[in-house]
């Protein structure tokens, strides 16, 4: 018994000896885990209750955690989100612990009209490209950018070249229709997406680097998903920050990317070997320095990183904002109706140029603003941080570094700016009085600088169009009136996301000619 009654203590002493010895580590366990409750206890009392973002209304789960918005922003829903938000709060609502957004059209022309509210770190590019003259966060870059670039967007210069984009987005789509109506007299059903797209592409290519891409008459080109894939995952960059540096941890570029910046790289190194000089945004650049002393030369690495944002935001807002004007034309029959009358009646030959539509044709005017408010191209929020000394907005003092975030989409559809703001209402921009809250371009030190491009483009693609044919949805239907219900996603630009079934449009000679 004895034996026994030893080994029966020698066990015991030997399981003991194992607890004693798990102690340690249960203790680091449990004081851990405490520490890290105690931490994250202390981050919702702070946020929620004791920093000075505390007092501006929105749901509880956003002043602790980020995650709603970015999960909205990947989703591409981030406008429905930000709208819903502001119906609920008002103007200026909290989406995340250190966000604001504001949909209040004073508000917003005051954040983004001076360089007070400096661009927040999302604009960054991958450190493989140089800025440019939309992801530079420095005040004095932009501005030498925009004092190199804006005259090639000047309604000067756009009128010296609008035989050029007459030729790529009237000319060419007129003889591709006609060659598809001598097959199909009756008419043909095309998907207009992509064919702006195409368009668009063609268009930026004679602007921008003298380059005839042939893309309408291929209706392909490698260029339109490349511009595609690299504008969703800057977009993606922006919603996941720590994604930027993946061509660095991987060690090369992104070979989307990096097909970009050769294309950019070879249209430099063909124009300076080309003799004369073509005008267009590529020489432009290449002559910056030396017809404005005042202005320092571009190096290539800074004409390659514009070549690319010229390619993305002229292929990209252009071809949304034709393709949701069209959709809403197509939806609203009395609207088309009275838009074909007046491009018909006042222009019955000839091709139409931007001037005649100016001059001329007020309610197609009208139509594309209020397009271009109810569906916006670009109806996301563009970020701008607080400036030292923190400001008041709405009443709401924001610290500095707080990212305020202008939402544009929330910014139009806000009854303080538009009376009905749901209603697709063109009448509303005859008298001009309502173009106050309009942002489609943005506002400020930092607005759209092709700007004035994509109006010509979107003008005298429309005017021709319904001037010389006939536009209809396929199968006899008929619009149903309003906003079509067209599923849709935001990632930097507003897009279709069936166009192959939500996009189509019958195509017939005017008057059944």
């Amino acid at each position: 018994m004895n034996g026994a009654g030893g080994n029966s203590t020698r066990l015991v002493f030997d399981d003991d000896d194992d607890f004693d010895n798990a102690t340690p580590l249960c203790s680091v366990m449990f004081s851990v885990s405490v520490l890290v409750l105690v931490l994250i206890l202390f981050k919702v009392i702070y946020e929620r209750w004791v920093t000075p973002l505390s007092s501006v209304p929105g749901r509880y789960l956003h002043s602790i955690s980020s995650l709603p918005m970015r999960y909205h922003m990947l989703r591409g829903s981030l406008p429905n989100f930000l709208l819903d938000l502001h119906r609920e709060y008002g103007p200026l609502v909290r989406i995340s612990p250190q966000r604001v957004s504001v949909a209040d059209v004073d508000m917003v022309k005051h954040v983004l009209g001076s360089h007070t509210f400096a661009k927040t770190p999302s604009y960054d590019m991958p450190r493989v490209l140089e800025p440019n003259a939309f992801s530079t966060r420095s005040p004095e870059l932009s501005a030498e950018r925009r004092r190199q670039l804006a005259p090639g967007f000047s309604h000067r210069h756009l009128l010296d070249m609008e035989d050029r984009i007459l030729q790529c987005s009237v000319v060419n789509v007129e003889r591709k229709i006609e060659g598809l109506l001598a097959v199909s007299p009756r008419g043909v059903v095309v998907q207009y997406y992509r064919w702006f797209s195409l368009i668009a592409l063609d268009t930026i290519g004679v602007l921008g680097f003298g380059r005839r891409f042939g893309a309408l008459d291929k209706e392909i080109h490698e260029l339109i998903p490349m511009l595609v894939r690299i504008r969703v995952f800057n977009y993606v960059t922006m919603a996941l920050p720590w994604f930027k540096k993946l061509p660095l941890l991987l060690g090369r570029r992104l070979t989307t990317l990096a097909r970009l910046m050769d294309f950019g790289r070879d249209a430099i190194v063909d124009r300076r070997a080309e003799s004369g000089s073509t005008i267009d945004l590529l020489q432009l650049m290449m002559d910056s320095g030396e017809t404005d002393k005042r202005l320092p030369r571009m190096s290539d690495g800074q004409m390659v990183s514009e070549t690319i944002l010229h390619l993305i935001a002229g292929v990209d807002t252009t071809s949304a904002g034709l393709t949701w004007t069209l959709a809403l034309l197509l939806n609203n029959p009395d609207v088309m109706r009275r838009v074909v009358a007046e491009v018909r009646e006042r222009f019955p030959e000839g091709l139409v140029t931007f001037e005649d539509c100016r001059q001329g044709l007020p309610y197609l005017t009208a139509v594309i603003h209020e397009s271009l408010r109810v569906l916006s191209p670009a109806p996301g929020m563009l970020p701008r941080l607080a400036p030292v000394g923190g400001v008041r907005l709405g009443g709401y003092f924001l610290p500095a570094g707080t990212w305020i975030c202008c939402a544009i989409g929330a910014v139009h559809m806000n009854p303080g700016a538009f009376a009905e703001p749901e209603v697709f209402n063109p009448e509303r921009f005859m008298g001009g009085e309502e173009k106050y809250g309009m942002l489609a371009f943005s506002t400020g030190v930092r607005a759209c600088l092709g700007r004035n491009l994509a109006l010509v483009e979107m003008h005298i693609v429309l005017a021709n169009l319904l001037r010389n044919y006939d536009l209809t949805l396929p199968g006899g239907l008929e619009g149903k009136g309003g906003v079509p219900d067209i599923p849709r996603k935001t990632m930097m630009t507003m897009n279709p996301t069936l166009p192959d079934r939500d996009c189509l449009v019958m195509i017939s000679r005017a008057g059944g000619r």
